[in-house]
């Protein structure tokens, strides 16, 4: 324990954005009377907000150009460091033994932070990432962000050594070491008399959790609005478990007011976000106007070194036009003036990366009337891989002509028995199964598809009314747009000129496996108890899927273990880690909820379908909802939201349909913008419904035998293809 006299500054350092040093600060006076608490801003200088119960600690003038030329130069990590670095410089000249560094919002206080400062003789105390060697077991983080990161936690140092302080300072001024913070830090720990913060109550985290109650934990990409993870950043399967875990569950409850808020990149006065193009120019030019005192003078400054600095870093730039200050000079300049309209100025798009295998497709030297090129995910294992594959059935059994063109830029498996490939354009027209978003990539990756000069038609999806805006400017690299439901037809037709068709391609019967319901791993123990079932692939958003509604409408409906169980059957957990968390965490006690992910192949797919006693999708939006038909055919009542595609195969008579309003997008994971809606589906009715189907044997009869009369009702894919030559003028031979 520290007396008044041995009590350490402790700097509180602030990054740019809606972090408040105020939770981590009260916790620390409270831990910690006698220690000096005080803030440290290391944002923009001229949005340093007001604070009530903390002082600023100002080391060195806030509005200083070489402050600002720190903060335009440095990357944000280093930025902060630098400026945390010369506060503890202020706080050892004014007499302090010692400073203790604690990043404001990635780190929160729960117990003792004696273990932080420097003991008699020591230069400083860093806190491990790790304790001891990772095993090399697939989970995130992992050994290679130590060597790329560094050993240290960035977050939380004590340092006592002005040496130290300078020495770090000169090496993140001067920017010449890779890996920044991180390999400074490391390098320090050799250089330095360094001890290294063994307790293991100090920098619980991400990458360790080895007590019961952390006296800090470090996590400074915690989210408290999605506490069933320490990073929703990280797509793959986490070290560190804290969905089944409630001890920690309740560690985050109590630190999730010290780590609330969101940093904010660092912008210039006019709003364009510091890049790292403008970080390299000026740290090239320390020389330049100040960013925030002098904004004028350095937009000046920047504008003509701007454009000139991004046409060399980007390789799409440097091939679109190749001579920026020749031939091209004028067709650059109006990119640039676009992009700045746009807002690509300073956050550019960077550069699109090719799939892992590419193969360029032939065109023949003449191209037939009658043929079809047939263009979409053929090979692979996915909604849109399926209906390309059955409209190439279609097709086939009209007799038309097909080149089936399989593209692979998606991460989806390898579909078994898929349909046979080529590798030649070889039709006057060309219907591409591949949505709106994905066009600009398919031009990219496939030119010579576009320069043939086919009838080019886009068979597209969509599962919201709202079309963004890249969605609509594909439209201009199609003849026509071709969709599977009247919902998507309404939601492009509002916002493009190009020609749009409500071409619905007929969901044929399911191949099923002979798997029986006790051979799937989820089913087991189920016996004849009343099976409900959730079935969704995580990367279809999971939150448009809404797996979570479900569970609650279930947890609503029926007590724990009072008869049915519900089965969330998920794919692709692993490379959505931080969704599927989600789902475990909404499950929490219940024994009655069974969550199971693995990939089946399809005809195990249907069986498990066909298995359960009734398919639940509370769904907050589908283009069409193959699955949900495919229910139908196998005579498994189903049970969905009263909106979307759905609704084209769907009525009161052969499912259950529950209402819905219309809210804003919330965890739509960058695929669906928040100024869309879509739909939040009445729980209480779900529940409802679901009691109703478990209790009333001969309402599920009738379900069964109403939905596979609708799917029968359907035209054939034969039919189908007929319907494709007409629209494509092609003749069918009768």
């Amino acid at each position: 324990m520290t007396t008044g006299d041995q009590a350490p500054v402790v700097l509180l350092v602030v990054p740019p954005g809606t972090v408040s040093p105020a939770p981590l600060a009260a916790a620390v006076q409270l831990l910690h009377p006698a220690w000096r608490v005080v803030a440290v801003w290391a944002g923009d200088p001229h949005l340093r907000p007001l604070l009530d119960d903390l002082s600023w600690f100002d080391p060195d003038g806030e509005a200083s150009t070489l402050r600002q030329v720190q903060l335009a130069s440095r990357a944000p990590a280093d930025a902060i460091w630098l400026r945390a670095l010369a506060a503890a410089r202020r706080a050892l000249d004014e007499g302090a033994p010692s400073a203790v560094m604690l990043v404001a919002g990635a780190v929160a206080a729960l117990g003792s932070l004696d273990a932080l400062v420097p003991p008699v003789g020591a230069a400083a105390v860093f806190v491990p990432r790790a304790a001891g060697p990772l095993p090399d077991d697939g989970r995130a983080p992992g050994e290679e962000e130590l060597v790329s990161g560094g050993s240290w936690s960035p977050h939380v140092a004590g340092v006592s050594s002005s040496d130290l302080i300078a020495w770090m300072s000169r090496l993140l001024e001067i920017g010449s070491i890779e890996g920044s913070i991180g390999a400074v830090l490391d390098r320090a720990a050799v250089a330095f008399a360094v001890v290294a913060c063994h307790d293991p109550a100090i920098g619980v985290g991400e990458w360790r959790w080895d007590v019961e109650a952390p006296s800090l934990v470090d996590l400074p990409s915690f989210d408290p609005e999605q506490c069933w993870v320490l990073d929703p950043g990280r797509g793959h399967r986490a070290r560190i478990d804290v969905a089944a875990n409630p001890q920690r569950a309740a560690v985050l409850a109590r630190a999730a007011t010290q780590l609330t808020g969101d940093i904010a990149p660092v912008s210039l006065p006019s709003g364009v976000v510091v890049d790292d193009v403008i970080r390299w120019l000026v740290s090239r030019d320390g020389d330049c106007p100040a960013p925030w005192s002098a904004p004028a003078a350095f937009r000046a400054w920047l504008e003509p070194r701007y454009w000139s600095a991004l046409h060399g870093v980007r390789r799409d730039l440097a091939a679109s036009f190749p001579t920026p200050r020749g031939s091209d000079a004028e067709r650059f300049r109006d990119w640039c003036r676009r992009a700045f309209v746009d807002d690509r100025a300073a956050a550019a798009l960077g550069v699109p990366t090719e799939p892992a295998h590419l193969d360029r497709w032939l065109t023949a030297e003449t191209l037939a009337a009658d043929g079809i090129n047939l263009v979409g995910y053929l090979t692979r294992e996915l909604s849109l891989g399926d209906v390309a594959r059955r409209i190439g059935r279609g097709l086939a059994d009209a007799g038309l002509v097909v080149a089936p063109l399989a593209y692979q830029r998606t991460a989806s498996p390898q579909v078994d028995g898929a349909m046979p490939i080529v590798g030649t354009i070889a039709g006057s027209s060309s219907i591409a199964v591949v949505n709106a978003d994905q066009f600009p990539a398919l031009a990219m990756d496939h030119p010579e598809l576009f320069a043939a000069g086919t009838h080019l038609v886009g068979y597209w999806f969509w599962e919201l009314e709202h079309v963004p805006m890249q969605m609509r400017n594909a439209a201009g690299l199609v003849d026509e747009i071709w969709v599977g439901s009247r919902f998507v037809a309404d939601s492009f037709r509002a916002v493009v000129d190009t020609p749009v068709r409500h071409v619905p391609i007929p969901v044929p019967e399911p191949v099923v496996s002979n798997r029986g319901r006790a051979t799937f791993p989820g089913l087991t123990q189920c016996g004849d108890r009343f099976v409900f079932a959730v079935v969704f692939d995580h990367f279809s958003v999971t939150e448009r899927k809404n797996p979570v509604g479900a569970i609650e409408a279930f947890r609503r409906a029926f007590v724990p273990d009072e008869g049915p169980v519900l089965l969330i059957k998920s794919m692709n957990a692993e490379r959505r880690w931080p969704q599927h968390q989600q789902v475990v965490a909404a499950v929490g006690d219940r024994p009655d909820i069974i969550v199971w992910d693995e990939h089946l192949d399809r005809p195990d797919h249907m069986a498990l379908i066909g298995a359960v006693d009734a398919l639940v999708s509370l769904h907050r939006s589908e283009g069409l909802g193959l699955h949900l038909a495919e229910a139908m055919w196998l005579g498994t009542p189903v049970i969905a939201t009263r909106y979307s595609g759905n609704l084209d195969l769907m009525d009161d008579d052969c499912s259950v349909l529950i209402d819905a309003s219309l809210v804003p997008v919330q965890w739509g994971e960058g695929v669906y913008p928040v100024e869309a809606r879509w739909a939040d589906p009445d729980l209480d009715q779900a529940a409802a419904a679901m009691r109703s189907l478990a209790t009333d044997p001969s309402r599920c009869a009738a379900l069964a035998v109403a939905g596979r009369k609708r799917m029968q009702r359907q035209p054939t894919l034969a039919d189908t293809g007929v319907l494709i030559a007409g629209l494509l003028g092609i003749q069918v031979a009768s």
